[in-house]
């Protein structure tokens, strides 16, 4: 009999909803299988006050994150393995949000889990402990939301017009070109590619090949669904053997391999809340 995992997740407050999704959290009594971690369009904070899991990369590295980390993933996935009760509570940033909190840009991010700290400074070494300390996810969500309002406020960010042109290629309709997208922005190509690589780290064109990907892959495996063909089509992608060749290019397997039984129990995929 498999052993659940517990999750909960709640909304930030509304001063942090333009850059934050949600606070998600998952606990187990003992050592769980994880699934895969694909790459994808944003970044998480986690801060483990159960036992850290380790991190499996494609060609066999053994990474070991601090109890406080970053995970950006864009160019590969990676296999996540408990090593211990697992409890955790996460900071879903949307898209570019997540150079806003800290010291690090987007390219300094990628492919990588990062110590909290190499961000957010020595404060984030405090953090799980005061985490762990507290009784449920809303308290500890309240907790996060103080630390990150603070940190958006040594910063004084604002929403850039970067922002707003990797957003509009986040939420844009699939089949809009970079040419078509810049011009409805009132951007040139140049102008885009260097507002996109500014807040992603990525070329529009890399950028845009990962949110198709992340769609397409968060409807699959919500809807439960094995026959991913219409899903895949209705989000871009050309034919059959298009989705197939950026499936495995990004997840290491087919999209027939990933869509089974036990991957729609337990994968990272949320149903998107309100903004």
């Amino acid at each position: 009999m498999s052993v659940p995992i517990r999750r909960t997740f709640t909304p930030p407050p509304a001063e942090l909803r333009p850059w934050v999704e949600r606070f998600w959290s998952w606990e187990s009594d003992c050592a769980v299988p994880l699934p895969l971690l694909l790459p994808g369009t944003g970044a998480d904070l986690f801060l483990h006050y159960g036992t850290p899991f380790l991190a499996i990369t494609p060609d066999g590295a053994c990474l070991r994150p601090a109890a406080a980390h970053l995970t950006c993933l864009r160019s590969h996935h990676c296999r996540l393995v408990a090593q211990g009760p697992i409890g955790f509570v996460a900071v879903r940033f949307r898209t570019s949000a997540i150079r806003h909190f800290g010291k690090l840009g987007l390219p300094d991010l990628l492919d990588r889990f990062p110590d909290a700290i190499e961000h957010f400074g020595p404060e984030a070494a405090e953090l799980t402990g005061r985490l762990a300390a507290l009784p449920d996810l809303s308290k500890r969500a309240a907790q996060l939301a103080r630390f990150l309002l603070h940190q958006l406020g040594r910063k004084a960010s604002t929403i850039t017009l970067a922002d707003r042109a990797t957003e509009a290629l986040y939420y844009g309709e699939p089949d809009l070109s970079i040419a078509d997208l810049a011009d409805e922005l009132g951007y040139s190509c140049r102008q885009l590619e260097r507002a996109v690589g500014e807040a992603t780290g990525l070329t529009p064109k890399r950028f845009h090949r990962l949110t198709r990907f992340h769609h397409t892959v968060r409807h699959l495996l919500l809807a439960r669904e094995t026959d991913y063909l219409d899903a895949a089509l209705a989000r871009g992608y050309y034919d059959q053997a298009h989705f197939i060749h950026e499936f495995r290019a990004l997840a290491g397997q087919t999209p027939t391999q990933l869509l089974k039984p036990e991957t729609f129990m337990s994968h990272f995929y949320n149903p998107r809340l309100p903004r």
